[in-house]
């Protein structure tokens, strides 16, 4: 009978020790620890790569909603760039003599996540430090619908209530 009990007691255990444990993070979404300089920003440029007005929109309201941040117009004049991506962007590429020289800033914002595949339907929501272009927080959320798109800040907003518990 013994052996019995012991089983249990030992998978009891382990379905305990399970339970205690934080949560995995999803792929969808980096958990690194956010950076004082990223908890401290007041201002944030919303940078639209997907093709989608709506969804800029979206990202003006929900940001005024939350109130943490003014939004400027410009990357050069905010803390962190709020980057909004659908995995298709387009990159310049000097190809003629009358080409357009491209520019070393934009080559340096090589983001981290830019380049990777984001699920029909969805976007990918970055949070990049606009000084050092390190990216630093992402999620892959559904906004396939005004309702869902309402709801594209809700990691980042989490993100940053975990760091001030």
């Amino acid at each position: 009978m013994k052996p019995h009990v012991s089983a249990f007691a030992s998978a009891l255990l382990v379905f305990g020790t399970v339970l205690l444990l934080p949560p995995l993070a999803t792929a969808n979404e980096k958990r690194r620890s956010l950076p004082t300089s990223i908890l401290s920003a007041r201002t944030v440029y919303v940078d639209n790569q997907t093709t989608s007005a709506e969804l800029q929109n979206t990202a003006y309201t929900e940001l005024a909603k939350w109130g943490r941040f003014q939004v400027v117009d410009a990357a050069q004049k905010a803390d962190i760039v709020l980057r909004l991506s659908n995995g298709n962007h387009v990159k310049l590429m000097a190809g003629r003599e009358n080409a357009p020289t491209p520019d070393p800033k934009v080559e340096k914002q090589s983001w981290m996540g830019a380049d990777e595949a984001v699920p029909p339907g969805s976007t990918r929501v970055s949070v990049i430090d606009a000084r050092s272009g390190n990216s630093f927080w992402s999620d892959i959320c559904r906004t396939d619908s005004p309702k869902a798109a309402t709801h594209m800040l809700d990691g980042l907003r989490n993100a940053f209530d975990r760091k001030q518990e």
